[in-house]
Protein backbone atom coordinates (compact mmCIF):
# COMPACT_ATOMS: atom_id res chain seq x y z
CA UNK A 1 0.00 0.00 0.00
CA UNK A 2 1.43 3.77 -0.88
CA UNK A 3 1.80 5.41 2.43
CA UNK A 4 0.88 9.06 2.37
CA UNK A 5 3.20 11.53 4.41
CA UNK A 6 3.31 14.89 5.70
CA UNK A 7 2.15 17.40 3.15
CA UNK A 8 0.55 15.36 0.95
CA UNK A 9 -1.10 13.88 4.17
CA UNK A 10 -1.97 17.49 5.10
CA UNK A 11 -3.75 18.10 1.41
CA UNK A 12 -5.35 14.98 1.81
CA UNK A 13 -6.62 15.56 5.33
CA UNK A 14 -7.88 19.44 4.16
CA UNK A 15 -9.42 18.34 0.79
CA UNK A 16 -11.47 15.53 2.99
CA UNK A 17 -12.45 18.14 5.63
CA UNK A 18 -13.34 20.65 2.33
CA UNK A 19 -16.13 17.88 0.90
CA UNK A 20 -17.53 17.55 4.31
CA UNK A 21 -18.20 20.47 5.08
CA UNK A 22 -19.20 21.67 1.21
CA UNK A 23 -21.28 18.62 1.36
CA UNK A 24 -22.83 19.54 4.33
CA UNK A 25 -23.71 23.07 2.89
CA UNK A 26 -25.17 21.70 0.13
CA UNK A 27 -27.67 19.65 2.45
CA UNK A 28 -28.32 22.53 4.37
CA UNK A 29 -28.67 25.27 2.08
CA UNK A 30 -31.19 22.78 -0.21
CA UNK A 31 -33.57 22.33 2.71
CA UNK A 32 -33.35 25.92 4.31
CA UNK A 33 -33.39 27.68 1.29
CA UNK A 34 -36.38 25.96 -0.03
CA UNK A 35 -34.51 23.69 -2.29
CA UNK A 36 -31.97 26.18 -3.37
CA UNK A 37 -29.29 24.17 -5.35
CA UNK A 38 -25.84 26.07 -4.17
CA UNK A 39 -23.51 23.67 -5.28
CA UNK A 40 -21.79 26.15 -8.11
CA UNK A 41 -21.29 28.23 -4.85
CA UNK A 42 -19.93 25.38 -2.93
CA UNK A 43 -17.74 24.20 -5.67
CA UNK A 44 -15.97 27.27 -5.83
CA UNK A 45 -14.90 27.02 -1.93
CA UNK A 46 -13.35 23.52 -2.69
CA UNK A 47 -11.68 25.25 -5.47
CA UNK A 48 -10.51 27.76 -2.93
CA UNK A 49 -9.41 25.67 -0.67
CA UNK A 50 -8.07 23.29 -3.18
CA UNK A 51 -5.88 26.39 -4.11
CA UNK A 52 -4.81 27.27 -0.57
CA UNK A 53 -3.47 23.87 -0.27
CA UNK A 54 -1.19 24.84 -2.96
CA UNK A 55 -2.83 23.57 -6.24
CA UNK A 56 -0.21 25.01 -9.14
CA UNK A 57 -3.23 26.21 -11.52
CA UNK A 58 -6.17 27.13 -9.46
CA UNK A 59 -6.15 30.96 -8.26
CA UNK A 60 -6.95 31.88 -4.62
CA UNK A 61 -7.79 35.54 -5.93
CA UNK A 62 -10.68 34.09 -8.55
CA UNK A 63 -12.28 31.88 -6.47
CA UNK A 64 -12.52 34.05 -3.69
CA UNK A 65 -13.73 36.93 -6.41
CA UNK A 66 -16.30 34.69 -7.64
CA UNK A 67 -17.64 34.03 -3.86
CA UNK A 68 -17.94 37.86 -3.22
CA UNK A 69 -19.67 38.12 -6.43
CA UNK A 70 -21.78 35.14 -5.50
CA UNK A 71 -22.58 37.66 -1.82
CA UNK A 72 -23.06 40.63 -3.55
CA UNK A 73 -25.38 39.31 -5.98
CA UNK A 74 -27.22 37.72 -2.98
CA UNK A 75 -27.68 40.43 -1.12
CA UNK A 76 -28.67 42.70 -3.92
CA UNK A 77 -31.22 40.14 -4.68
CA UNK A 78 -32.33 40.16 -1.07
CA UNK A 79 -32.69 44.17 -1.10
CA UNK A 80 -34.43 43.83 -4.20
CA UNK A 81 -37.01 41.12 -2.76
CA UNK A 82 -37.64 42.74 0.66
CA UNK A 83 -38.34 46.56 -1.44
CA UNK A 84 -40.98 44.11 -3.72
CA UNK A 85 -42.42 42.49 -0.95
CA UNK A 86 -46.09 42.85 -1.85
CA UNK A 87 -45.13 43.49 -5.37
CA UNK A 88 -47.68 42.44 -8.31
CA UNK A 89 -46.48 39.40 -10.42
CA UNK A 90 -45.65 42.06 -13.62
CA UNK A 91 -43.70 44.33 -11.59
CA UNK A 92 -41.05 41.54 -10.99
CA UNK A 93 -41.09 40.16 -14.41
CA UNK A 94 -40.37 43.96 -15.10
CA UNK A 95 -37.58 44.46 -12.73
CA UNK A 96 -36.29 41.23 -13.27
CA UNK A 97 -36.00 41.81 -16.91
CA UNK A 98 -34.68 45.08 -16.78
CA UNK A 99 -32.03 44.18 -13.83
CA UNK A 100 -30.67 41.62 -15.90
Amino acid sequence: MNRIKGTEQRLVIALTGMTVVTGFIDAVSYVGLGQVFTANMTGNVALLGFAVAGARQLSIARSFLSLAAFLFGALIGGRIAMWMDTAHRRRWLTVGATEA
